[in-house]
């Protein structure tokens, strides 16, 4: 089958394990752009920790961002939509964090802020990986729940991450019953987003605008947030880095992010 789009998750996907994408990836990308086919980033990052890797890639428009909270048409500067957390909600998880260790992440829009520390502790809430992105891409202030609660808006997506499991456990028993979807549910990260968004529901939307069917699709991932879109693809394909749950959920493997299984699916699905 002539497949028209390819989603491609980021972290662990697309990227290596130390958050870059290699020339291999980045070429067999253009290649396929250049042959009239889509290529889309379809991730758990705001569009401002996206960019840097879209301007790697020559030709790439469209990015399902925020775990699916956004879809953005990058050349127009515009999202084609969006789904918000709204601020009443934000307001109830900030209460329920209160007095808890945790590292905030808020994705508003095309921006993200994270408190000015976490470069620095990063490592203390075991995602050192992520601490140049930390640096380098995000907004930064002294008190990320007090700058909110000043300025409460919508979020396309709110991350919560713990030292430990016994924390995060204290705050998702008080925020469970709320009208929220969790995109990743982990022993020590929550990523919360508002019900119904999804990185399949964002491949949705963005097949509708482009006028291509789901089953005309290939999806990459390796996590349990890209479980849904897999199974909305016409194909899904697993990383060899990927969850058991993810493999068994896919059509086929391919090699790990650290041996370009994302350019390997591009190449052979694709081209």
């Amino acid at each position: 089958m002539q497949y028209k789009l390819i989603a491609c998750d980021m972290d662990a996907t697309a990227l290596t394990t130390d958050k870059r994408l290699t020339r291999r990836t980045a070429a067999a990308m253009e290649k396929a752009l250049s042959a009239g086919k889509q290529v889309v980033f379809a991730t758990g990052r705001n569009l401002c920790i996206v960019r840097p890797y879209l301007e790697q890639v020559r030709g790439m428009r469209y990015a399902v961002t925020s775990a699916g909270a956004a879809v953005n048409d990058v050349f127009q500067g515009i999202r084609l939509a969006e789904t918000n957390l709204d601020a009443e909600t934000v307001k109830w998880i900030i209460a329920a964090a209160a007095g808890v260790d945790t590292l905030p992440v808020l994705y508003s829009g095309d921006a993200a802020c994270c408190p000015d520390w976490a470069p620095r502790r990063a490592g203390e809430f075991h995602v050192a990986e992520f601490a140049p992105m930390y640096a380098n891409y995000m907004g930064h202030a002294e008190n990320v729940f007090a700058d909110y609660m000043e300025h409460p808006g919508p979020l396309q997506k709110m991350n919560l991450l713990f030292c430990e499991k016994a924390a995060r456990d204290e705050v998702y028993e008080r925020i469970r019953f709320l009208p929220l979807h969790f995109s990743s549910l982990t022993d020590l990260i929550m990523e919360i987003n508002a019900p119904g968004v999804s990185k399949a529901a964002g491949l949705r939307t963005l097949c509708a605008h482009l006028g291509v069917e789901p089953a005309d699709c290939v999806a990459v991932g390796d996590s349990g947030n890209d479980l849904e879109m897999l199974r909305a693809a016409g194909l899904g394909v697993a990383m060899g880095n990927a969850l058991p749950a993810v493999k068994a959920a896919a059509a086929a493997v391919v090699s790990d992010c650290d041996h370009d299984g994302c350019a390997e699916a591009i190449e052979e699905f694709l081209l």
